[in-house]
């Protein structure tokens, strides 16, 4: 896996037609599987071969989401897919790698076991059969299990956002009836709301982007959020998958 700080333009949770710079595979990747409940779902922390700091969140759908970050290189990106995940074995054949800032996009494969509630160890391999693995090791995270409380969300948060084409610090602000609002920079500006996933202590998070200079104003996406160890971290990958939008922010104040 690869990574590039959660830097990136907040304009960039809108991209529509990034195109992925990572090689010749990066936008023909297979059909996702058919999505199906699974006992792998949860929040996942831990590292990979490379020294990568590892959060994960398993969806009750099978959706993942690895976000790998690297404060001595200065990297991040994420890994996101659909598996089949059932009885200790964790499959995806559709894994996309988003590495944050680089224009990088690649198709992968994971294969990993589970303990459910306890861990997930596996390995992401290019599917194009070409180069090295990485292989990376996930503790449970009890966060997970915890009631979902959009009090308890509120506040303000500072850190950096990012797809594969451009970074920027951001500023946004989640209020406790869920409304999001927030900025970069730049001076693009957002607004949008997020609401407590099916299952387990994640959001389902929309936003929808202001005008000039956002780089696709008023357009609107959709992603998963999540807070642990009192980082707030949101991840949202284009409809077509060519990029991904990646946050990471810092829990400053409380916000009514």
């Amino acid at each position: 896996m690869k990574n590039t700080l959660f830097a990136g333009a907040v304009t960039a949770f809108v991209l529509t037609a990034c195109g992925g710079g990572g090689g010749g595979d990066g936008n023909n990747s297979p059909p996702a599987p058919v999505a199906t409940k699974t006992d792998a779902a949860g929040i996942y922390t831990g590292t990979d071969t490379v020294s990568d700091t590892i959060t994960g969140v398993v969806l009750d759908t099978g959706a993942y989401y690895f976000v790998y970050t690297n404060s001595g290189t200065s990297k991040l990106g994420v890994v996101q897919g659909t598996a089949t995940a059932s009885s200790g074995s964790f499959k995806s054949t559709d894994a996309k790698d988003f590495y944050i800032g680089q224009n990088t996009v690649l198709n992968d494969n994971v294969t990993a076991t589970y303990t459910a509630k306890s861990s997930i160890n596996g390995t992401i391999t290019p599917a194009s059969g070409s180069g090295a693995g990485i292989s990376f090791t996930g503790t449970y995270s009890s966060v997970y299990d915890q009631a979902p409380s959009l009090t308890s969300l509120a506040g303000t948060y500072v850190g950096a956002a990012g797809s594969v084409k451009t970074a920027e610090n951001v500023t946004v602000t989640i209020k406790s009836d869920g409304t999001i609002s927030g900025s970069g920079v730049s001076t693009c500006s957002f607004t949008g709301t997020t609401t407590p996933h099916a299952t387990g202590n994640v959001y389902d998070a929309t936003i929808k982007f202001g005008g000039s200079p956002c780089l696709y104003p008023n357009q609107t996406i959709s992603g998963v959020l999540l807070v642990n160890n009192n980082e707030l971290i949101a991840v949202a990958p284009l409809s077509d998958r060519s990029d991904a939008f990646l946050l990471a922010a810092a829990h400053q104040t409380p916000s009514q």
